[in-house]
């Protein structure tokens, strides 16, 4: 690999730990559109190579938040059975998606969390 190629995937990775460990984002909102952009992945390599990298993120960053003791482990319990079966339909199903269908998704899916998180933080204001 090229060096220039090293230090994007060293910042990608950067970034999306960063705001992985301190937001509970990274993976899809970070990785996927940086490899892209940046390294030229097509969309359903941007998601396989993203997931893969944050098995390691959330590893990281759940042992830490909950050695600060702020983790609702009963809440893990009840989420996880479910959301490791939709993370197997999703990924069964990402491959019969076209390449534009699924950035288009993502993009909605992107401005309608950004919309409806941003209005809810007014709101507290």
């Amino acid at each position: 690999m090229d060096p220039v190629t090293l230090l994007t995937c060293a910042l990608i990775g950067l970034a999306a730990g960063t705001l992985g460990g301190l937001l509970g984002v990274g993976g899809g909102i970070v990785m996927v559109p940086a490899f892209i952009r940046f390294l030229g992945l097509p969309a359903h390599q941007a998601v396989a190579t993203s997931i893969s990298v944050i098995v390691f993120i959330s590893l990281s960053a759940a042992l830490k938040h909950h050695q600060q003791g702020s983790t609702q482990w009963k809440i893990v319990g009840l989420v996880l059975v479910t959301s490791v079966l939709g993370a197997y339909l999703g990924a069964a199903f990402t491959d019969q998606i076209p390449e534009r269908t699924l950035r288009l998704g993502f993009a909605v899916f992107l401005m309608i969390v950004s919309i409806d998180m941003a209005a809810r933080a007014w709101r507290i204001s």
